[in-house]
């Protein structure tokens, strides 16, 4: 079973990983997910551990993944954990395209949710569907996840900003934030969204006494 491996988050070496992440972006307009992103982020553990500063519950990611499995029926892209705080973040990728999040709208009508999107939403209700088989204090769970009662979060991260207007991005944010999976929630993020947000997070982290 693909699990979760131990990682002391090594701050420089972010740095850089966030930088070639910046060139990676800027090397092309759209990004193909199996082709192109996969084999980027699998050989940049530090970068993927970072993902799990996108959300509150985090204090310093130490645990990190690829490919986790979920009870050998699915698999995450991408997994990100705090293990003192319990908290534990799933992540699938879909493709950096024009037409990724939303296709293109009709004459006087607004722009459909493209395939892709929903492609990986329909991941994350099947990672809950299955999660939600097993209690949180399970067997099951600690081999996954090395602790009791984990609190777990979905992002699906897709697309550019650049092919999502205000109005798309206002759109996509009410359908992340008012969504849930029973007791799962999820939050959603372009790359550049999420390489934007890092930063964030890594320069207020620097500011910090």
């Amino acid at each position: 079973m693909r699990g979760f491996e131990e990682i002391k988050l090594n701050v420089p070496q972010l740095r850089v990983e966030l930088d070639q992440f910046d060139a990676f972006l800027s090397s092309t307009t759209h990004l193909k997910e199996r082709a192109e992103i996969a084999p980027f982020f699998k050989t940049r553990k530090n970068l993927v551990a970072a993902i799990g500063l996108t959300r509150s519950e985090f204090g310093f990611p130490d645990r990190v993944a690829t490919e986790l499995e979920l009870f050998g029926d699915f698999a995450c892209d991408l997994a990100s954990g705090d293990s003192k705080r319990k908290a534990f973040l799933l992540i699938e990728f879909e493709d950096a395209t024009e037409r990724s999040v939303l296709g293109k709208a009709a004459p006087g009508k607004i722009k459909p949710w493209a395939p892709r999107f929903e492609h990986g939403f329909s991941q994350l209700i099947d990672w809950a569907w299955r999660l939600s088989f097993e209690s949180h204090s399970s067997k099951a769970f600690r081999r996954i996840f090395g602790v009791d009662d984990p609190s777990i979060h979905f992002l699906l991260i897709a697309g550019r900003d650049a092919d999502l207007g205000d109005d798309d991005q206002a759109r996509i944010r009410w359908r992340a934030n008012n969504i849930t999976f029973g007791a799962y929630r999820m939050s959603f993020l372009t790359f550049d969204g999420l390489l934007e947000t890092l930063r964030l997070r890594l320069k207020l982290s620097e500011q910090q006494p």
